[in-house]
């Protein structure tokens, strides 16, 4: 039997179904994921209505704002939570000045509305994870699997009993009344055959059940799929993302003319039922822009 989950709505920028956290009960509680900072307050109120009085668990699968950008505020709200995170990840939750340096790079005077900034931890607080720790909450065992390509510091949890994981943006965005599979790509660390790699693994574990932070789980919605199947998917979308970019760069390197015609292709490829409502939720996640420049990025580090 699966430990006892709720998806918690954290209705980050102001809109619902495109960022999740995790609530996992047994003798110990833990809540994996926390939204960004901005959101705090919807992922209190869902916590509140759960009844939860206090955390023994922060868990993240990386320390991306989206993910992370919650985890101080939450710690000081419940102070006798652990915090877990990647072991490259540590130091960023420690002092995240660097990380939103470099998230201001990308979103400029967008920042504090977007995100809300980001409250440090004390690392006394904060429990390093490496491949294959695992954190025990009484009969649920949540281990960490390094799945890098979206980032470094990218882990998946697997339930070890049950078997549902936890995939954070291995997988990318798959939104559930859109049911289809954008992959989640940003700069500066975004690697292809990593990713895809990092995919085969989470398919390898044989998954019952996966939660993709955006969001939810595939399981339910529209074009509900598998585990294996939304793997499957995922792996494709990376590919053919990568040979869209791979064949445009040969006639122009400008990233906003690459990342147009991206999103041209990419449309034309998810047909008229995705709406231009749900591609602007999409967007809200990982932007055609921002998975464009991943890419481009990726294979100009190839091409060195």
């Amino acid at each position: 039997m699966p430990p006892p989950i709720q998806v918690i709505d954290t209705k980050m920028h102001g809109l619902p179904g495109i960022t999740g956290t995790f609530l996992v009960t047994d003798e110990q509680t833990a809540l994996v994921e926390t939204g960004p900072k901005s959101a705090v307050e919807n992922v209190l109120a869902g916590l509140r209505k759960a009844a939860i009085e206090t955390l023994d668990w922060i868990i993240v699968t990386h320390i991306h704002l989206d993910h992370a950008g919650a985890a101080g505020t939450l710690a000081r709200h419940f102070p006798a939570a652990r915090v877990a995170v990647h072991e490259r990840g540590v130091r960023h939750l420690v002092d995240p000045s660097k990380l939103w340096s470099s998230a201001s790079r990308i979103y400029g005077d967008d920042m504090e509305r977007l995100w809300g900034g980001i409250d440090p931890l004390p690392e006394a607080r904060i429990v390093s994870l490496a491949d294959g720790d695992k954190i025990e909450l009484g009969s649920t065992t949540l281990q960490a699997v390094d799945t890098p390509g979206h980032a470094g510091h990218h882990h998946a949890y697997f339930e070890v009993s049950s078997g549902v994981a936890f995939v954070g943006d291995a997988l990318g965005v798959r939104l559930p009344d859109v049911g289809v599979i954008r992959p989640a790509t940003p700069p500066p660390e975004f690697d292809l055959e990593l990713a895809v790699s990092s995919i085969g693994r989470i398919k390898e574990l044989d998954p019952t059940e996966i939660y993709l932070t955006h969001y939810s789980s595939p399981a339910a919605g529209t074009n509900p799929a598998s585990p294996k199947a939304v793997c499957d998917e995922a792996i494709e979308a990376l590919r053919t993302w990568g040979t869209w970019v791979e064949e445009i760069r040969t006639k122009t390197t400008d990233l906003d003319e690459v990342s147009r015609l991206i999103a041209e292709r990419s449309r034309i490829a998810m047909g008229r039922q995705v709406t231009e409502d749900a591609i602007e939720r999409m967007d809200q996640t990982t932007s055609y822009w921002m998975n464009t420049s991943g890419y481009m990025r990726y294979f100009d580090k190839k091409s060195k």
